[in-house]
Order: structure tokens, then C-alpha cells, then sequence
């Protein structure tokens, strides 16, 4: 009996329910507003790399798939338009679904949530014994562990955010196995970071952040001379198969010309500049003010994980100032780390600043929150992490005082479920409460458009036995791929209009989503023969709302 209730297994037991709540919930969340193109991604891919193979079976089904997508999708860009999206995830479900004969949209959108959600437990079971690894406190490994996998956005995004969460769950487990290597040294774990640093690379181009961090230490170790040999080694080992995997798994290499390779960067700059809604303002997405990204993370992340980590990058910071001051002269580089431990949190230093200095000096053009940069979650908890390790360090004599505050900190997990409870299925609409409830009104809320599916089933309902149903459009947002979770009936039902012919429509939908600025450009304002069905709101915020013609 005391081996089931120790504290050392009780992750195990933590992660079990999770898994399994995450397996009863999968199927309620809609389907994101990139999740058509990332099938057809995958499918193109699958196409291409079978070309130089014999299995006919497979050729014809992706030919099939392809023809169907486009009868279904026509106004879907095409593949072409960005062609460097990562396989990793894409091309494998495209196969799935042709081995397991996974016919019903429904189910072929489900099958993307369930595989998404397992690679991101995965991951939270890993960023565990990441924590675990650094401060050998297992309470406070078991916290950061739920921070990682609870703060509302990422959850959601869990489900059905196969690119940019994915490359939050790729890149935990790349710097798992940077951690495993520093500690055991060894072949295999080298190998298999280069591997992951290879798919996270690919899936996202600033997964580049980890080679080079990894470079850069090693620089760091050869000039100041010790074991040069042995380091130089293991950095064009890792080089090596770096580059090997990278360009053993991604096709868009293969595709390339020479002289493609000379602008290879230049295919990953956004392409579309919307305007973006932001703090009440609309800005063209190429210039957006700089605080953009920090406000967002500030407003859409609990408060308790947001002030933890200012609190260990702060000290972290601090500490990395006093190294270059008090640096030896003999010893340049050696005195920024001392021990395994601080040489991984330089690791993950370096890599943040590497991001910091690309968002600080370049244009980006950015538009739908932080979507963009999701990856930084792993930042913010390892350095939140961080920051509690610290004040757990400075009152370790303190026995009953440092229980009060992992008890206290465990207080805000219950916060935290609950609002996930309160949110569900839409926690990617997220908001703290250092957001009042006049400011939710300035920003962009359904921008992953999740709520399409719900909309259309709301629809339905109100139609009741209609044969043919047609709606319009009043946003940016591609209406008619909602459709996908709902039954072959019902799909047929449905006739979309989009923005131009709304006024014939007999319902209007709209998750105020714009691309323009709608005070301006009047192709999104509902006509006056309509009046409001429904709006859904959570949490003082609204997500969508249907209109009706009178």
C-alpha cells in the first residue's frame, strides 16, 4: 500500500487522468482555421515521395484524397503557396488515413485532435522530468508539470494545432534529450537530439534556435581549452546528422534548385498582410507595435505562472550580469556556467535570446494573437520553474514555510481548472483576469475560428427539417470548412454564400474576425432584414454570433 501512495509515482497517476479527461473531451473542439490546408499539405507530400516507389494502392488513394479535397475546398490555396509547412505530422496522417480507410471528414479531423493532444502529454510527461532533472524537488516538478499542460491556451490549442503547438511539443522533447546528453554523455542521446532538433527545425524554421544554442556552447567550451578535441567531435557529429535527418525527412529540400537554396529564408516571411485588431486599434500586421507579443503572452497566461517566470529571468539575468563581472581572465567562457545544471539553463537562455533579438529586429508581420509563437511556453514555465526553485533555495531551512508555498502555489491549479472548466471547448479564446471586461472588447477573440462548427450545428437546430439551409458570411473567416465535423447529411444541407451574397442568405455568421477595419470597408456589416439569433458568450467574451433574416 505505501508503494501505491509514493510521492514519487504520484506524476503517474496525475498523468493518467489527464490522458484520459483529454481522450472523453477530444472530440469537442472545433476544427482550426488551418487544420484544411495542413491536410492537403500532407497529402501533397505523401504524393511526391511516393512518386519514387511502386506502391500503386497508395498512389491511387492520394490521388483520390487530392481530387476530393479540392471538389470540396476549391477556394483552399493551394500547397504550393508555402510549401516549406513541416511533414512531420502532416504527411503520417495523410497515411493514416489511407491504411485505416478513414473516410468521414469527422473522423479524419478527430483523428488529427487525438494524435496532436498525445504528442503534447508526451511532451508534459517530458518537461517533468525536465524539472525533475534540474532541481530534484518533485513537488515542484508535478507544478511546473500542470503549468505546462493546464495554462488554458496551450490546452486548447493541444487538440487541434498541428503546426504551431506541435512545435512547442517537438521542441520540449528536443530539449529533453539536450538535457539527457549533458547528462549522460553519450552517443545515443546526442543522436537522438540531433534527430528532434532535425523535425522541430523543419516543422518550424525557428527551430534553428537549438543548433546554434548548442553551437554556441560548444564555442564557448573550445576556447577555453579544455578536452577541444573530444568537443569538436561531438560538434560535427552533431552537425552532421543534424543536417542528415534534416534533409533526410523534409521533401521541400529535395525540391529545391541551387539556386533556391541562395533565398531559401525568404519562403518563410508571412505572406498576407491583414490588418490586425489590437488593444482597440487596427494596425496592417507589418506594423504592429513592438509590444504586440509581450501583451498577449501578459493577458492570456495566468497571472501566477506570468509572475514566476519575471521573477526567474529576472535573478536568471542578474546571475549571467555578476558571471561577466567577476570572469576570470584564464577562464573566459568557463565561468558562465558551473555544473550541468546551469550550462542547460544557459542553453535555454541562449535559445530565448535568440528569439528576443529575431522579434525585436526584424518586421514580422503577425496577426492572430501569439499563435506565432506558442514555442515560448516552454521559456515561460522552465524560467517560472526557475524562479520558485529559487525562493524554495533561499527558505530550504524553513521546512514548514517552504510546504505553505508549494500548498499556495497548488491553490492557483484549482484556478486554473476551473477555468478551463469555464472556458471549454474554448480555452484558445482565453483571457486572465488582468483583462476587465471593457478591454476583451479590444482584441481579437475566435481567430483559430474554432467556433464554426458549433455555429453550423446551431444552425441546424434552428432550421430544423429545411432540405437546403444557405448561409452567409460577415468575417474573414472561410465558413464553409466548419462543416467538416458535421455529418455527411447535414454537410449537404448546407449552402454557403460568403460575404458577397449574404443578403440572400438565410442565416449570417460571424465571429468578428476581420481583416480590414469594418468601420471603413462595409463588405462584413449585417444587413438591416437581419436580426440577432444567438451570440455565445464565455466569460464575458464573445465568440460568435447568428443572425437570422426576418
Amino acid at each position: 500500500m505505501k508503494i501505491i501512495f509514493r510521492k514519487n509515482i504520484s506524476i503517474y497517476y496525475i498523468l493518467f487522468v489527464y490522458f484520459l479527461i483529454g481522450l472523453f473531451i477530444c472530440k469537442d473542439f472545433g476544427v482550426g482555421i488551418e487544420e484544411h490546408f495542413q491536410r492537403s499539405s500532407g497529402f501533397f507530400w505523401l504524393e511526391y515521395i511516393l512518386q519514387f516507389t511502386d506502391f500503386e494502392f497508395l498512389k491511387n488513394q492520394t490521388s483520390k484524397k487530392i481530387f476530393e479535397i479540392n471538389k470540396l475546398h476549391p477556394n483552399l490555396p493551394p500547397v504550393e503557396i508555402a510549401k516549406h509547412y513541416g511533414v512531420i505530422f502532416d504527411l503520417p496522417m495523410a497515411l493514416f488515413e489511407i491504411i485505416f480507410k478513414i473516410e468521414n471528414t469527422y473522423n479524419q479531423f478527430y483523428l488529427r485532435h487525438l494524435s496532436n493532444f498525445i504528442i503534447f502529454f508526451i511532451s508534459g510527461y517530458l518537461f517533468y522530468r525536465i524539472i525533475i532533472e534540474r532541481t530534484k524537488i518533485q513537488y515542484l516538478s508535478i507544478l511546473s508539470c500542470l503549468f505546462y499542460l493546464l495554462s488554458p491556451r496551450i490546452f486548447g490549442n493541444s487538440f487541434f494545432d498541428g503546426k504551431d503547438l506541435l512545435f512547442l511539443s517537438l521542441i520540449t522533447i528536443t530539449f529533453y534529450f539536450y538535457l539527457t546528453y549533458c547528462k549522460k554523455k553519450n552517443f545515443k542521446f546526442l543522436l537522438l537530439f540531433a534527430f528532434f532538433a532535425a523535425i522541430s527545425t523543419s516543422t518550424r524554421i525557428m527551430g534553428l534556435f537549438f543548433p546554434i544554442s548548442f553551437l554556441l556552447i560548444g564555442l564557448f567550451e573550445i576556447i577555453n581549452k579544455k578536452n577541444n578535441k573530444k568537443i569538436i567531435i561531438n560538434l560535427l557529429i552533431f552537425l552532421f546528422f543534424f543536417l542528415f535527418f534534416l534533409f533526410f525527412h523534409w521533401p521541400y529540400l529535395w525540391s529545391l534548385g541551387i539556386n533556391e537554396f541562395q533565398i531559401f529564408f525568404d519562403s518563410f516571411k508571412v505572406g498576407s498582410n491583414p490588418d490586425v485588431y489590437f488593444n482597440g486599434i487596427f494596425y496592417n500586421s507589418k506594423y504592429l507595435p513592438i509590444s504586440y507579443i509581450p501583451v498577449w503572452i501578459l493577458i492570456s497566461i495566468p497571472e501566477i505562472i506570468i509572475l514566476s517566470f519575471l521573477f526567474g529571468f529576472i535573478f536568471y539575468i542578474r546571475r549571467i550580469f555578476k558571471r561577466f563581472i567577476l570572469i576570470k581572465e584564464n577562464s573566459f567562457f568557463n565561468d558562465l556556467w558551473r555544473g550541468e545544471n546551469e550550462k542547460i539553463d544557459l542553453f535555454l537562455f541562449l535559445s530565448f535570446l535568440q528569439i528576443l533579438i529575431v522579434y525585436f529586429s526584424f518586421n514580422l508581420s503577425l496577426y492572430s494573437g501569439w499563435r506565432h509563437f506558442l514555442f515560448l511556453h516552454l521559456f515561460i514555465v522552465y524560467f517560472s520553474s526557475y524562479g520558485i526553485y529559487l525562493l524554495l533555495m533561499k527558505i530550504k531551512n524553513n521546512l514548514n514555510f517552504s510546504k505553505f508555498i508549494i500548498i499556495f502555489l497548488f491553490f492557483f491549479i484549482l484556478e486554473i481548472l476551473f477555468n478551463l472548466y469555464k472556458y471549454h471547448p474554448f480555452q484558445s479564446v482565453y483571457l486572465n483576469n488582468l483583462v476587465s471586461n471593457n478591454m476583451k472588447t479590444k482584441f481579437e477573440v475566435d481567430t483559430q475560428s474554432l467556433s464554426r462548427s458549433m455555429a453550423l450545428r446551431d444552425i441546424l437546430n434552428d432550421a430544423g427539417q429545411n432540405e437546403k439551409i444557405t448561409i452567409g458570411t460577415s468575417s474573414w473567416t472561410p465558413l464553409e470548412n466548419g462543416r467538416s465535423l458535421l455529418k455527411p447529411y447535414d454537410q449537404n444541407r448546407l449552402k454557403f454564400l460568403g460575404t458577397s451574397d449574404k443578403q440572400k442568405a438565410d442565416y449570417i455568421y460571424t465571429n468578428y474576425y476581420y481583416e480590414v477595419n469594418p468601420e471603413y470597408v462595409k463588405k462584413y456589416s449585417i444587413p438591416s432584414n437581419f436580426k440577432l439569433l444567438k451570440s455565445f458568450t464565455v466569460d464575458n467574451t464573445i465568440v460568435y454570433s447568428i443572425y437570422k433574416k426576418n
